[in-house]
C-alpha cells in the first residue's frame, strides 16, 4: 500500500495545474498520546501533503510501589548484617513508593500519502524529534531506603552476598550511600513514525475539518540508568506495573484527533 501510494503522484506530474501544487496552506490543533499538537500543512500535490510541528507533553507525574527484592538468600544475609549492628535490627520495607515525571514534547515532520484523490484516507510516514530522555523516577523517602543502602555497603565486602534493591521490570534499583534512587529512562532522539489516518491536512471542500491519526513511533530499545550508570538487563521480575510496562516499550502509539483549518 506504502508502494502503490508512492507511486500515484507519479500518474499527476503530467497535468500539473489540475494537482494544485503547494497551493494551500493550513494549520491544525489536537490532542492525543503525544500530547497537544500543533503544526502546519501544505499539499505538494493532491496525492501528497506535508505537515510539520510540535506536540507537547511535558511533567506528567505518577507514582507507584516497587517491590523490594526478597529470597531466603537476601534475607538471611540482612539478617547477619543486622545481627552485627549496635542499634539492632531494622527490617527492610517490602514495598516502596515512588514517584516518576513523564515528559514527551517533541518536534515532528509527517508526509501524508493519499492513494486516491478525492477520498481522505492516507498513509503517513515521518519522523519524530525530541530530547532522549524521557522519564524520571525517584524514590519519595530516603530514609525508607537507608537501612538498605547501609546493608549494600556491607555486602560489596562479603563474598556471595547478595545486594537489595527495587525492582523496575527488567531491572534493579539499589540506592546511593543516602538511601536515595534516582532512576533515568531514555529512548531515541530520532523517532521514526509510520500509520494510517483519514482526513487531509489542508481541508479541500471546507474551512474547517476533523481528522485522526493512528500510528507508531519507533522508539528503539530503552536504556535505564540509576544514579547517572545505565544498567545491564538481568532476570529480575515483578513489582511496579506501569514502570515494568514502560522499561519494555520499544515502539510507542499515536492516536491523535486534530482540528484543522485552511488558511488560504
Amino acid at each position: 500500500m506504502l508502494i502503490w501510494a508512492l507511486l500515484l503522484p507519479m500518474t499527476g506530474l503530467q497535468a500539473q495545474d489540475k494537482n494544485n501544487i503547494f497551493s494551500h496552506l493550513g494549520g491544525s490543533v489536537g490532542l492525543g498520546t503525544t500530547g497537544v499538537t500543533i503544526d502546519l500543512s501544505t499539499n505538494i500535490t493532491d496525492f501528497v501533503g506535508v505537515r510539520a510541528g510540535v506536540d507537547i507533553m511535558s511533567n506528567l507525574k505518577f507514582k507507584d510501589d516497587l517491590d523490594i527484592l526478597t529470597t531466603v538468600e537476601t534475607q538471611s544475609s540482612y539478617n547477619q548484617w543486622a545481627a552485627a549492628q549496635a542499634a539492632g535490627s531494622t527490617v527492610f520495607p517490602n514495598k516502596v513508593k515512588f514517584e516518576g515525571k513523564f515528559s514527551n514534547t517533541s518536534g515532528h515532520v509527517l508526509i501524508d500519502l493519499y492513494p486516491y484523490r478525492n477520498v481522505g484516507f492516507r498513509v503517513t510516514v515521518g519522523a519524530y524529534f525530541a530530547p532522549s530522555e524521557v522519564m524520571d523516577v525517584y524514590n519519595l523517602d530516603d530514609a525508607q531506603l537507608l537501612p538498605v543502602a547501609n546493608y549494600n555497603q556491607w555486602a560489596k565486602t562479603q563474598p556471595n552476598a547478595p545486594v537489595i534493591g527495587a525492582q523496575m521490570g527488567d531491572y534493579l534499583f539499589t540506592p546511593d550511600a543516602n538511601g536515595h534512587v534516582d532512576a533515568k529512562y531514555k529512548v531515541k532522539g530520532f523517532r521514526p513514525y509510520l500509520g494510517l489516518g483519514w482526513g487531509r491536512g489542508v481541508p479541500r471542500k471546507s474551512v474547517l475539518a476533523f481528522s485522526v491519526d493512528l500510528g507508531v513511533q519507533f522508539w528503539g530499545k530503552p536504556e535505564v540508568l540509576v544514579q547517572g550508570n545505565k544498567l545491564d538487563k538481568s532476570d529480575f521480575g515483578g513489582g511496579g506495573d506501569f514502570l515494568k510496562a514502560m522499561s519494555e516499550i520499544t515502539v510507542y502509539p499515536v492516536i491523535s484527533f486534530r482540528l484543522n483549518g485552511k488558511f488560504f
